[in-house]
């Protein structure tokens, strides 16, 4: 039953997965054109600030109440009355703070967008509360379909108004204003619970109680907040580190790069945890292993191969849609294959540390990547902003494909054929990159590449039929 569940969730979250992409993509290129550097490095140092924001507030109830195997309904309770109560506390503070952060990173307009906009984080509580529900339940149907809601939303509004009025806190409350819709949709198309009424969620009673069980599971709810925090902060190193020693241009060169190569992959990956966390939360051990040992192949062979030949292509297209305006790009799209693609390989499958109850070792790997991409960026940067991305990416790299083996450690899975299979694979992007970097005019990217292309899917269909299996599985209808 879990196994087609999975399928049925992974199903309908690559079609709307490319759907997505789609708008997302078409949103990217007018706000290329009409927004600045600086527009995009704000908008990023807020995203980032607001995620922050809902980690705290969030406190890791969510991953107590999807591996919760008794007291369910009490674990979804807590994490309703004190996530909501948090985020409205933490709603405040981050507007009377709002002028500190923007002078922190370099930005008056900054500190003025959270001031007017901090409750956004109340909206962000709400939205992953209805998320987990709708994960417990493998409603992964509904859940493609509010994200394709709310990315078609923002996207739409954002191209008819930003025209007239090209700000960027327009686009920031346009974008949050999707995530609001997201979270109507799910309210309504999810079942009703009595236990998380109005008079109950207010109740000192009952907030009694959600304590109570809340110090029960204290050292858990911990150590996940704790790798969130850190992990959101480490992956996000080269904005919220860096974002306080360069200009907000930069973090806008940055992040539009990361949004070129990096929308792909996240909403895959994220898309694809939302289905896996729960399903092998229910599985048993060697049908995970089995799961595993199967996407990653997929992942080596195919996704990130795929995802130098995207780079590449990206590469071509950036001055013929933008003129030199973003040029400055081009370089980070193949230092970010490193970062994207073994998130790839890492992302969706992140929660099974949390699912063998051992967060712990994740909390540990999580400090030593921190430190290491703290320490890649600090060094870097003094050779300039190019060399400290490029070295933040090669220790990101190397830290996503060891957690990739810490995982089949505690899933107790061999570990010498997957170790031999991501050699290879590194060898092989490694070559592409070498070589699709070295083609530079535009009529032989637009014949040699796809010739390249083509070329390396017939040599996999040949070496290794077996990947190409695994992906009909996943697809078929």
């Amino acid at each position: 039953m879990n196994t087609a569940a999975a399928m049925h969730g992974i199903r309908w979250n690559l079609v709307t997965t490319v759907l997505r992409r789609f708008f997302s993509l078409a949103l990217l290129y007018y706000l290329g054109s009409w927004l600045s550097q600086q527009d995009f490095g704000v908008f990023r140092t807020y995203s980032l600030i607001l995620t922050i924001a809902s980690v705290f507030a969030i406190n890791g109830l969510d991953s107590n109440f999807i591996t919760s195997k008794k007291h369910s309904g009490l674990d979804l309770f807590s994490f309703a009355q004190i996530g909501i109560g948090l985020s409205v506390v933490i709603s405040i503070l981050l507007a009377f703070g709002s002028g500190l952060l923007g002078s922190l990173y370099h930005s008056r307009e900054l500190g003025n967008i959270l001031r007017w906009t901090s409750l956004f984080v109340v909206v962000e509580v709400l939205r992953k509360l209805l998320r987990v529900q709708a994960q417990t339940q493998f409603r992964f149907k509904d859940l493609a379909l509010a994200e394709t809601l709310n990315v078609v939303f923002y996207s739409l509004a954002s191209i008819a108004l930003l025209y007239f009025y090209r700000k960027v806190g327009l686009y920031i409350v346009l974008f949050f204003l999707g995530n609001a819709l997201e979270t109507i949709y799910l309210y309504i198309k999810l079942p009703r619970r009595f236990s998380l009424s109005f008079p109950r969620l207010t109740s000192p009673k009952w907030l009694k109680i959600s304590l109570a069980n809340l110090k029960r599971k204290q050292g858990f709810l911990f150590s996940v907040s704790l790798i969130r925090l850190i992990n959101t902060y480490s992956g996000n190193a080269p904005i919220l580190f860096l974002g306080m020693m360069v200009s907000p241009a930069l973090m806008g060169v940055y992040f539009f790069a990361t949004q070129l190569i990096g929308v792909p992959v996240t909403m895959f990956t994220v898309s694809l945890e939302q289905v896996l966390y729960p399903v092998f939360a229910k599985s048993g051990e060697r049908d995970t292993i089995n799961s595993i040992n199967s996407f990653a192949r997929l992942t080596l062979g195919l996704g990130i191969p795929l995802l130098v030949f995207y780079s590449f292509a990206v590469s071509a297209l950036i001055p013929l849609l933008f003129g030199d305006k973003w040029d400055a790009v081009l370089p980070l799209l193949y230092y970010l294959i490193a970062f994207f693609g073994t998130s790839l390989l890492n992302d969706p499958i992140s929660g099974v540390p949390f699912i063998c109850r051992k967060p712990q070792w994740e909390l540990y790997w999580n400090i030593i990547t921190l430190v290491l991409r703290l320490a890649a960026l600090a060094l870097g940067i003094q050779h300039g902003f190019y060399p400290a991305i490029l070295a933040f990416c090669v220790v990101s790299g190397v830290m996503n494909l060891s957690f990739y083996f810490l995982s089949l450690v505690l899933l107790k899975a061999p570990i010498v054929k997957p170790l031999i299979r991501v050699l290879i694979s590194v060898v092989i992007c490694l070559g592409l990159v070498l070589i699709l970097s070295s083609i530079v005019s535009l009529s032989c990217k637009l014949t040699l590449g796809p010739l390249i292309m083509l070329a390396y899917l017939s040599i996999l269909a040949a070496v290794n039929p077996q990947i190409y299996k695994d992906l009909y599985k996943v697809i078929k209808l």
